[in-house]
């Protein structure tokens, strides 16, 4: 039989299956969406919404039905696309739809009106999951309830549409006020209403890093907000409008690669491949030192990352632990290349920035730098991995500064470090920048450096040679790879800190983004 019913998209209507429903029971909706098991887990799955239940499928066959009578209320997420229906009687059922949510609800009001003839309570929570609001198996044995506890809303589904018609406009007014910069497929439109914010990852002078999820695809990306204010009182535009460029022509497997760009009149959003490894700065304080195989494999990785930005005419110059991520096989990453500038031969980059730990004695001497400040930055970072601080660590900035510039490397006994790890160092740190290793071939001479000998440097850029360590992502285990005081914030907080502000017009510095 034809399926007449555009909403049963499961094409149910039919005499083989209309027989496991009762005689006067009418389909509203039928289609395939996501449930979470009592794990956490998203399971493919397909409900049917009846005029006397909801139908949980499996394929064709009814695996539990549930009364409209037995439904106590149902709690839908403000931002995401996740909604609990509560049955108090059993358990809750938890599920997820990008596309679909909305109009299963609103079947669901209407089946249940029709059955009840009364309205159903409705909660509305500004969660991206709603793990915390669902009652388990394991929950009801142990006589524990997380249906929100506030006063909800009741409603049908004609006040439910009216809802979600405000809600609409209101999308469809921020869509109006963002642009598309840049799109991984070409003509691409992308806006904040495309991702689910999950966590706060960092934050930095100019905005924060957020985990989002794309509702479309449940993929994860790291997102970064930027303050179009902050950008202009700070006088960063320039760096901004350099940043944006490498993200979107710099395409490297060790340089973390940009998806989508995007602005609002407030702010810039480059949404950016999520390293689930975390940061090495995390994976080295919890190890405190690394051993010299694990550091010389991460050294190799960085020094093809930076030796592209050069071919790029591209100086990175804020090379840290803090900005060198890992991926979840154990690879490592250059990513936020905010203080990166494009620097011409014979040119110098005259700008005091960076990391005081890292910056080489050029720059605090103010003479300006060039390519090899990255060199001199990458031997500070390998010295740190190997003996668990840089070379010239003080407390006090000053005396530090002053070390940088004039004190002798020094190389502790233990751990036992090769001569060659020792001597790559050493030819990094050279105080005159034209001595320096790198200086007249690049990246080409640091990869000819002994050191490197056993380096198959064809399969280390294609990720054919092993990782000396895999970080451990399995379930929630990757948060241990960033900063707990970031991660635990609430994101739904931190996104959204605009409306209190006076709002201003950026559109003529920004016309040109």
């Amino acid at each position: 039989m034809q399926n007449h019913n555009p909403n049963d998209e499961l094409n149910l209507e039919n005499d083989k299956f209309s027989k496991q429903l009762d005689q006067d029971e009418r389909i509203l909706l039928s289609c395939n969406l996501f449930k979470f098991n009592d794990y956490k887990k998203r399971q493919e799955r397909s409900l049917l919404v009846s005029t006397k239940n909801v139908i949980n499928l499996k394929g064709t066959s009814i695996k539990r039905k549930i009364p409209y009578n037995k439904i106590k209320a149902i709690t839908l997420s403000s931002i995401g696309t996740e909604f609990v229906i509560h049955v108090p009687d059993e358990y809750d059922y938890r599920y997820s739809s990008y596309d679909k949510r909305n109009k299963i609800v609103s079947k669901i009001l209407e089946g249940y009106c029709l059955f009840t003839k009364a309205k159903l309570a409705i909660y509305f929570k500004e969660d991206v999951s709603l793990y915390n609001y669902a009652t388990t198996k394991s929950d009801k044995k142990k006589h524990v309830s997380k249906i929100p506890s506030e006063q909800p809303q009741y409603m049908d589904n004609e006040i439910f549409a009216q809802i979600l018609e405000g809600e609409t406009k209101e999308k469809d007014d921020a869509r109006k006020k963002t642009q598309t910069l840049w799109a991984r497929e070409k003509g691409k439109e992308v806006t904040l209403d495309d991702f689910s914010i999950l966590k706060v990852l960092g934050r930095g002078a100019f905005g924060q890093v957020m985990l989002v999820e794309k509702k479309d695809t449940g993929e994860w990306f790291a997102m970064k907000t930027i303050r179009k204010e902050d950008i202009i009182e700070k006088d960063q535009l320039e760096h901004t409008k350099t940043e944006k460029m490498i993200l979107e022509h710099v395409n490297h497997p060790f340089l973390v690669n940009l998806a989508y760009a995007f602005q609002t009149p407030q702010k810039l959003f480059f949404i950016m491949q999520f390293m689930k490894g975390g940061e090495l700065f995390q994976h080295l304080r919890m190890a405190r030192k690394f051993d010299e195989k694990r550091a010389k494999f991460y050294v190799a990785e960085l020094l093809l990352g930076l030796g592209h930005l050069h071919s790029k005419d591209i100086v990175y110059r804020d090379l840290k632990l803090e900005n060198i991520l890992m991926d979840d096989v154990g690879n490592v990453f250059l990513t936020d290349f905010g203080m990166a500038k494009i620097v011409r031969k014979n040119e110098l980059a005259m700008t005091f920035c960076g990391t005081p730990e890292y910056l080489c004695p050029e720059v605090i001497l103010g003479y300006g730098c060039d390519k090899t400040a990255d060199w001199w930055s990458l031997g500070i970072l390998t010295y740190e991995m190997m003996y668990g601080l840089p070379p010239f660590y003080n407390k006090n900035q000053t005396i530090m500064f002053k070390l940088i510039k004039e004190a002798e490397l020094r190389f502790p006994e233990r751990p036992e470090v090769s001569k060659e790890a020792k001597d790559f160092i050493s030819r990094l740190l050279v105080r005159d920048r034209f001595a320096r290793l790198g200086a007249k071939g690049d990246f080409q001479e640091l990869i000819a450096h002994p050191w490197f000998k056993d380096i198959n440097w064809e399969q280390l850029i294609q990720k054919k040679v092993p990782t000396p360590y895999k970080p451990r992502v399995q379930g929630e285990q990757w948060l241990d790879g960033f900063d707990k005081d970031f991660t635990s914030e609430d994101p739904n907080k931190v996104i959204d800190d605009d409306h209190s502000k006076p709002q201003k017009d950026y559109d003529q510095q920004f016309k040109d983004f």
